[in-house]
């Protein structure tokens, strides 16, 4: 199930290999939106990777990952790590 953004192609795009230890790595680049951000690698267990298709369709990341920290999850879901991250939400009010 694609989320709105991803429909609109605004969303991070994804691309998930075996790592051939019976795991995969998540390749995540952000949104063209947020600049020329470098490509982040995420690896995950066959059991992480499936509760990650879970967040996939639909089921929010803490619950279908809570075994990862925060800033994984993020760079799951957005591509960005935790300084990029804090900067594309940075408020000058």
């Amino acid at each position: 199930m694609l989320r709105p953004i991803d429909r609109l192609g605004f969303g991070p795009t994804r691309v998930v290999c075996e790592d051939g230890e019976g795991g995969y790595i998540v390749m995540v680049t952000p949104p063209k939106v947020l600049g020329s951000k470098p490509t982040v690698h995420v690896s995950l267990t066959a059991d992480q990777y499936a509760r990650y298709l879970k967040w996939e369709n639909g089921m929010l990341m803490q619950n279908a990952l809570p075994d990862l920290d925060a800033a994984t999850r993020e760079m799951l879901m957005t591509g960005l790590c935790d300084e990029d991250f804090h900067k594309a939400t940075r408020s000058d009010q």
